[in-house]
């Protein structure tokens, strides 16, 4: 395999045979948490991917076994309001660019994913586990809310009524759960691991370039003014829910947390949301 790019947060190599791009998010001690620095990384690597049709496949994985925590758990104490809506729109722009690559995009979610990096495996176009994994959008328990897409992309991906219940329970979804969904469309053991990516690899590598781009690309010009519609409302709804600053007081051990009651913030909700007058178009 030829190594490419010299990136700090992940690791890139290049597998001939089957023409993949392998993608590895590399930060290990930190859960291979994202931060604006590995959203950077990952938005210029894919930028170069734009125009490199001769990849047929990218497959995204992670140093550890579980994908990816998501959020930087440590640093939400410090992290302010402006922080956390730079690393949403970053993510959400890199996501919506994953979408309409030429490649086709596996991502292995390993034992599982929380928050961000859940949002992250949205722009993939195949989702693979292990049989152990467990994967929550789990916004919510520390104080924020999906707005990188969850809100708007889970439900046109999967069922609403899944969407719905992941979303606003919480609670971490395992193997079987997310291959009813479609979420994921391959789960492997320790044994079989390698086998049946290598066989999905040269699966995609055997298709008409031409054509398998071009379907990718009819997929999602179909659902492309959902996205964006949704995208602008993601925002807002996020903007406006940042008003409590919920996520710098609750530590992620604890589990008896008094947030901010509703009754409390809901004027400055109103608020938030009658006053926001974002309507920005989105960069492709």
């Amino acid at each position: 395999m030829q190594t490419l790019f010299n990136y700090t947060t992940i690791s890139t190599r290049l597998e001939k045979t089957t023409r993949t791009l392998f993608v590895t998010l590399n930060r290990p001690d930190w859960n291979n948490a994202f931060r604006l620095e590995m959203l950077f990384e990952l938005e210029s690597l894919f930028a170069w991917c734009t125009t490199r049709v001769e990849i047929n496949s990218i497959f995204i994985d992670s140093s550890t076994a579980h994908f990816s925590t998501g959020l930087e758990f440590e640093t939400l104490p410090t992290t302010s309001a402006s922080q956390l809506d730079k690393v949403n729109m970053k993510l959400q722009k890199i996501i919506f660019a994953m979408m309409q690559l030429p490649q086709t995009i596996i991502m292995d979610l390993g034992d599982g994913t929380q928050t961000l990096a859940s949002e992250f495996s949205l722009g993939a176009d195949i989702r693979i586990a292990s049989k152990d994994t467990e994967v929550a959008f789990n916004h919510c328990q520390y104080g924020l809310v999906p707005a990188a897409g969850g809100m708007s992309m889970l439900s046109t991906l999967i069922s609403p009524a899944f969407a719905r219940s992941w979303i606003l329970s919480g609670k971490s979804k395992k193997a079987r759960a997310l291959s009813e969904s479609g979420f994921i469309s391959m789960v492997y053991d320790g044994e079989t691991r390698s086998e049946k990516i290598h066989d999905l690899l040269q699966s995609v590598s055997s298709l008409a370039p031409v054509q398998r781009i071009q379907a990718k690309l009819g997929l999602f010009e179909s659902l492309r003014p959902q996205f964006e519609s949704g995208i602008v409302m993601d925002r807002r709804i996020a903007k406006a829910s940042m008003v409590s600053e919920d996520w710098r007081t609750k530590k992620p051990e604890q589990k008896d947390f008094s947030f901010m009651p509703a009754k409390s913030m809901s004027y400055a909700v109103k608020l938030s949301l009658i006053k926001s007058d974002d309507k920005s178009n989105l960069e492709h």
